[in-house]
């Protein structure tokens, strides 16, 4: 069976031809069939459902994906991994496995997984983008910034993967070359949400802290973003005795408490530097 794998997720370049318009745009006939009436896999926020085709594996698949909607995903896991032991070819499946491997941090199972959809479909390059993510997790950062390339260069349309390699190698304090990664997101997309975050991350770990509030109000938060941004721009203000949008930011950062943030900074220390700077923002009232 031909498949058309297809981005449902929200457009990078609004204003410009990307490479999935060109993806699921109508091409000739290939052996007898167009390409826009395969069946099709689309991506739906990082998962992938099944369109168009009737197979029970197809049907499982997308049963599971209701559950992952549903935020069951103890029950995702079960039906995806039963799905893979019946049809262990199915990419769609173990793409979806890997995903909610992740989502357990179970990393050496998500690492299998992603080798599993790479062996599959090797041009597909969330592939890389994923598995790069499940060696963070198991922190090998050298493997996770050569997948996050691998991402890239199989779709340099797709600017998650350049802005994933620009957090790790700031997390490794290699701060000038995340810059510049984060400079050639913006030279592709100006208005990138998480490029520009990843500025503003740069200037806070040079304590430019003003500077830092610069970058973080130019993020469209009505767009897809990193809610990180709540946290970092919250300690940029701060620093920079702008308490009243610190003490705003803290609040919203609040209303994530599943973010990966929590794993550098814990929610009750949130709390706290919340009711910090209410403190410091009444007296500066006073």
């Amino acid at each position: 069976m031909g498949w058309v794998i297809v981005d449902e997720s929200e457009k990078k370049y609004p204003n410009r031809i990307t490479a999935d318009d060109l993806r699921t745009a109508k091409k000739p006939l290939q052996d007898g069939v167009n390409t826009t009436e395969r069946p099709r896999i689309i991506n739906r926020g990082n998962f992938l459902w099944t369109d168009g085709a009737l197979d029970l594996a197809s049907s499982k698949n997308n049963e599971a994906m209701t559950f992952v909607q549903a935020n069951d995903m103890d029950r995702a896991r079960e039906i995806l991994e039963e799905l893979r032991d019946h049809e262990p070819q199915f990419f769609p499946a173990r793409f979806n496995l890997g995903r909610v491997y992740l989502f357990f941090k179970m990393h050496q199972e998500a690492i299998a997984e992603f080798e599993k959809t790479i062996q599959l479909v090797p041009q597909y390059s969330r592939n890389y983008y994923f598995l790069g993510k499940a060696f963070e997790l198991a922190a090998k950062r050298d493997a996770a910034d050569f997948n996050f390339l691998r991402a890239y260069r199989y779709d340099i349309y797709d600017l998650l993967p350049l802005v994933a390699l620009g957090d790790s190698l700031l997390e490794q304090k290699r701060t000038i070359e995340a810059l510049d990664v984060y400079k050639q997101c913006l030279k592709q997309d100006s208005g990138f949400n998480d490029a520009l975050i990843g500025m503003g991350k740069v200037a806070y770990t040079l304590k430019k802290y003003y500077d830092a509030t610069l970058w973080f109000r130019m993020v469209d938060t009505k767009l897809t973003y990193s809610k990180e941004l709540h946290f970092y721009y919250g300690e940029s203000s701060f620093f920079a005795q702008d308490y009243q949008t610190a003490a705003k930011q803290y609040e919203v950062m609040l209303n994530f408490p599943q973010d990966a943030i929590y794993s550098k900074i814990s929610l009750a220390r949130m709390k706290k530097r919340l009711e910090q700077t209410k403190r410091l923002l009444n007296q500066s009232i006073e």
